[in-house]
């Protein structure tokens, strides 16, 4: 018997490996550019077919037609009314209940929501029932449609304007503005403006994204006396689908394009002031 100590075992074996959190994260993110690429590239498919191979003739046909600007533009003019007219409210009431009444804000977040819960048909109907008669006779007319798409897109830019102001501290700014001399216009405009600026973006394309897609309103409220660009795309889609599988796609790579102009623009205007 020995009486020798031994040394205390120890688990030499090494831990198991787990995997790679990277790992997952690649798959997820590929997962994602696959679902969100495919619809593209099905519509590109389809859109290039002929019966001889592959055409872009299509493509030709739709940018020497004069219809599509006339349509597109006429989206792009409702779209751009409707960002101003939804964050310059949504802007200035959320500065002023922020400032003057903070009692008000769950109420006005209520008030945001609501066109969330009433579907787009109702709204077109109950709009065609209130301004279909004098003294306020607007269907058929693009003021109503501007401010149906005001109401409908009031939660997008509230949502990304009142995120803005919450990291600003809009109060201490603004008494330290009044103490030095400025009006209520350059606090607004100067110091308040560009705190929520990126808000303000965010919001805008978020409103013009919709307006440039949207179909039931426009099909309700106006029809063929202002016909956007969507309800020219199901005009089309009647009698030429590849035609108006190329109109979408081009709406498409338009609407991203006016986003990446604005969002380059309004990059240096916050610089500027």
């Amino acid at each position: 018997m020995s009486l020798v100590a031994q040394p205390p075992q120890t688990n030499t074996a090494l831990p198991e490996a787990k995997p790679r959190t990277w790992v997952w994260q690649v798959v997820l993110l590929a997962g994602l550019v696959f679902y969100l690429l495919m619809p593209i590239v099905g519509l590109l498919r389809f859109s290039t077919r002929a019966a001889d191979g592959i055409t872009f003739q299509y493509y030709l046909n739709a940018f020497a037609d004069p219809a599509f600007y006339k349509f597109l533009g006429n989206s792009l003019l409702a779209g751009f009314w409707t960002i101003a007219v939804t964050l310059v409210l949504t802007t200035f009431t959320l500065y002023w209940a922020y400032l003057r009444a903070r009692w008000l804000l769950p109420l006005l977040e209520f008030i945001s929501l609501l066109p969330f819960v009433v579907p787009a048909v109702t709204l077109g109907v109950g709009l065609i029932q209130i301004f279909s008669t004098p003294p306020l006779r607007l269907t058929g007319t693009p003021y109503l449609l501007i401010g149906a798409y005001a109401v409908v897109t009031l939660p997008f830019a509230y949502r990304a304007i009142e995120n803005s102001l919450q990291g600003a501290n809009v109060l201490t700014l603004t008494e330290a503005a009044e103490s030095l001399g400025a009006s209520w216009w350059q606090i607004f405009v100067e110091i308040i403006l560009p705190c929520v600026w990126s808000g303000v973006i965010s919001g805008g394309l978020l409103v013009l994204s919709y307006v440039l897609g949207e179909f039931t309103l426009a099909l309700f409220l106006v029809g063929s006396s202002f016909q956007t660009f969507p309800l020219y795309i199901n005009q089309l889609y009647s009698y030429q689908p590849q035609y108006s599988v190329v109109m979408s796609l081009l709406s498409f790579v338009s609407t991203w394009l006016v986003a990446w102009l604005l969002v380059l623009f309004t990059q240096k205007a916050p610089s500027q002031t």
